[in-house]
């Protein structure tokens, strides 16, 4: 179980991601049914070696506040409290969205885990 915190009315978490036995704890990360994709800062994920190489390929997403260009990577392991992932894409971005924010939780991984959102009680768990 993980606790919300609730900024900009809207559901926010810290996350732990792995990649390559490099560990980052990330505050500020949005909860957010509306995106199918999981997305982070580009500035972020760059402290723990995550950057863009030449194979990888260059996608534009969109939503509701506009276009930004991401490439995507296979990271060793997400994790938010007792929901984690193994060998999970995640999209890397500028994420220059005008407030505070790190990463975007969407539905890819909400759904691969399970996850139980309760706004009543402002908690993240997964289904038992």
């Amino acid at each position: 179980m993980v606790k919300l915190q609730f900024k900009y009315g809207l559901p926010f978490c810290s996350i732990k991601l792995i990649y390559k036995d490099n560990e980052i704890i990330l505050d500020d990360v949005l909860i957010d049914t509306g995106s199918g994709g999981t997305v982070f800062k580009m500035d972020k994920v760059e402290e723990i070696g995550i950057t863009i190489e030449d194979d990888d390929t260059i996608e534009t997403i969109s939503g509701i506040g506009g276009s930004e260009f991401v490439y995507k990577k296979y990271i060793d392991l997400i994790s938010i409290g007792n929901l984690n992932l193994y060998n999970f894409k995640i999209e890397i971005g500028a994420m220059d969205y005008g407030f505070e924010i790190n990463g975007i939780i969407g539905m890819d991984f909400l759904k691969s885990v399970g996850a139980i959102i309760d706004l009543d009680k402002m908690i993240l768990d997964k289904s038992h």
